[in-house]
């Protein structure tokens, strides 16, 4: 039979050997680097959110409408030179969840995340400590909006915009003379809108008569009389109009065209026999008068003529001027549509890159840069 041996616990056996294992010291100079690198990022996240003395000495006030316009035209024109204007002492109240914010500083970011450009978001400062649980624009947040890209933005009235073009020096009538968008009143959509004025029968006869041939060459009264008779459908001031007199926009006559229009948009192929045929026509069947009883007696309906417009906008001012309209100027439209004409124009400022809209862009750009401070 075999027995255990009991071992005793009290034996070098079962004794712990505790040694010391020498640690080399953390160099002197490393610790140096690391103090120095630590000490550069305090640096560089403090004064990544540190406002100008001048601007601390001045205090903080809210946005005013021209901190406003300021970064709305900065942000329409993806300029951020415009930004300068807002100073950092204008702050942002911020809103549910969303921390407050230098307006300067909103300016920098949205134009950094339109754009795509995280050197701009080297100028973005935060509002105050940092804060977990609130949105804060500060120069981290806007280099994740230029990494993805942003297409928000700020809007702005209809009354603070005019108002500020108005101070800018800008006008309605004259904003076509920038040479990037058309005039707001429409001298030809006016006149196209005179057949459907109640006196304008009357105005017209006022203005040429109610009978007589015309002058062979008054094509303004010419003009008057192809309304008179699209308007009355009658072939009577067709008549007045001389059979010799040209139409820029047409190979016949004023008078046949006037006859033309008259018969195929009431489908009177009786009216079609006034046309005459051209003696040096070379075939009858491809005359006014064949193509207009083809069109009379088509099953199908046709498409309605209107009046002959004049072929120039001095020669359609000539003629509402000879029916005694005036032609509405554009700062007397609603505001909406002399809104609606800025905004376009800020549209093409940043649209083209030929020489009348670099012109005007930098035009507009040193007249916002001009633009006195408002005290608030």
């Amino acid at each position: 039979m075999r027995h255990r041996r009991k071992l005793d616990r009290s034996s070098p056996q079962f004794q712990v050997r505790i040694e010391s294992i020498a640690v080399k010291p953390f160099p002197a100079r490393r610790k140096r680097r690391f103090a120095a690198c630590v000490l550069a990022v305090g640096v560089f996240i403090f004064l990544s959110d540190i406002t100008s003395w001048p601007d601390q000495l001045r205090g903080r006030r809210r946005v005013n409408q021209q901190d406003e316009f300021f970064r709305y035209v900065a942000q329409e024109l993806d300029e951020p030179s415009l930004c300068e204007k807002i100073p950092w002492s204008a702050e942002s109240p911020g809103g549910f969840f969303i921390s407050p914010s230098y307006e300067r500083s909103n300016c920098y970011a949205f134009i950094a995340g339109r754009t795509k450009n995280p050197w701009l978001c080297w100028r973005v400062k935060r509002l105050g400590s940092l804060s977990l649980l609130s949105q804060q624009t500060s120069m981290w947040s806007c280099l994740g909006d230029a990494w993805r890209g942003m297409h928000a933005g700020v809007g702005i009235s209809a009354e603070n915009l005019v108002r500020f073009f108005t101070g800018l020096g800008y006008e309605p009538d004259t904003l076509h003379l920038e040479g990037i968008t058309p005039p707001v009143v429409s001298v030809k959509d006016f006149d196209r809108q005179l057949p459907s004025q109640p006196d304008i029968v009357l105005r017209i006869e006022k203005a040429i008569g109610t009978s007589g041939s015309l002058a062979n060459n008054d094509s303004n009264a010419a003009y008057l009389a192809d309304m008179a008779a699209l308007v009355t459908k009658s072939p009577g001031w067709c008549a007045r109009i001389p059979e010799d007199l040209p139409l820029v926009t047409q190979r016949s006559g004023f008078h046949d065209w006037c006859l033309f229009t008259l018969a195929t948009n009431a489908k009177n192929p009786g009216l079609c026999r006034l046309i005459p045929i051209p003696r040096h026509a070379m075939d009858p069947r491809m005359s006014l008068r064949a193509e207009c009883d083809r069109l009379t007696h088509s099953p199908y309906p046709p498409g309605r003529y209107g009046p002959e417009v004049p072929d120039t906008d001095d020669r359609m001012r000539a003629v509402i001027a000879m029916l005694q309209y005036e032609i509405p100027r554009a700062k007397d439209l609603p505001l909406q549509d002399v809104y609606a004409a800025y905004r376009l124009f800020l549209e093409e400022l940043n649209r083209g890159s030929d020489a009348p809209h670099t012109a005007a862009r930098q035009r507009f750009i040193a007249r916002v840069r001009a633009l006195r401070p408002i005290r608030s």
